[in-house]
């Protein structure tokens, strides 16, 4: 689903059918646009953990990985598709922050929005002028 943009929200074993094609999740008033929900990578990994526990009863090496990061990460970059090969493994990245950095395109993107604001008010007062 996160393939498409969206999360089911409360996924367990009961919302999923298996069919021929494979599985299919049902009930699905709960999902919504990862894209728009500032909880969309805490909601992931809570689905994939209440998976993870359902089925690591039958493949307990499940019960320590961690899926939901992995998906999460790769959904952030741009590489989750649905043939991605996942591990339950994801990489950390602990180093210090480039607070100048991070500073330097908040500033730039100030700037940018003060110009197009601008930019708008005069097309406005051109406009109004006519």
């Amino acid at each position: 689903m996160l393939c498409a943009g969206m999360i089911r929200g409360d996924l367990s074993e009961y919302n999923i059918l298996l069919v021929a094609d494979g599985p299919v999740i049902i009930d699905l008033p709960q999902a919504f646009d990862a894209a728009c929900n500032n909880e969309a990578a805490s909601m992931l990994k809570r689905d994939v953990d209440n998976l993870a526990a359902y089925f690591g009863r039958f493949a307990p090496q499940i019960l320590t990985a961690g899926y939901g990061m992995e998906i999460w990460t790769l959904f952030e970059a741009g590489r989750l598709h649905v043939d991605a090969e996942l591990t339950g493994r994801v990489e950390v990245d602990t180093g210090p922050v480039d607070l100048e950095g991070v500073l330097r395109e908040l500033e730039e993107t100030r700037l940018e929005e003060d110009a197009r604001v601008w930019r708008q008010q005069e097309q406005s007062a051109a406009h109004a002028a006519r």
